[in-house]
């Protein structure tokens, strides 16, 4: 379901397959972890296939948490669709959002 290098200082975490309420929630929960010991992560979309409005509202409530606790979220490499479902709904002014992991890291 996920990878996860460093890279840059940074943990970046290669997500595959489809995003929903079970992988988004097993997701929330692993970066959560992360940040025990990183202040920057990096969640490249380059592998999902698919993401529903359950896995949506994970990474927002991710998100949410990240921000509690000071620490750096961002998304990268995301399909047109999955991009346009986080414009459609406002949320590409609230994340950082990047065309590439180059970008996300720099």
């Amino acid at each position: 379901m996920f990878d996860i290098q460093e890279k840059s200082g940074k943990q970046v975490v290669y997500i595959k397959g489809e995003v929903n309420a079970q992988t988004g929630g097993e997701l929330k929960k692993k970066v959560l972890d992360m940040f025990n010991s990183a202040d920057a992560v990096v969640l490249s979309f380059k592998g999902v296939v698919y993401m529903n409005s359950s896995g949506l509202r994970e990474i927002i409530d991710l998100l949410k948490n990240a921000n509690k606790m000071k620490k750096e979220l961002a998304l990268c490499e995301m399909s047109s669709d999955i991009r346009e479902m986080f414009a459609f709904t406002g949320l590409d002014k609230v994340f950082k959002i990047y065309d590439t992991e180059a970008q996300a890291l720099g």
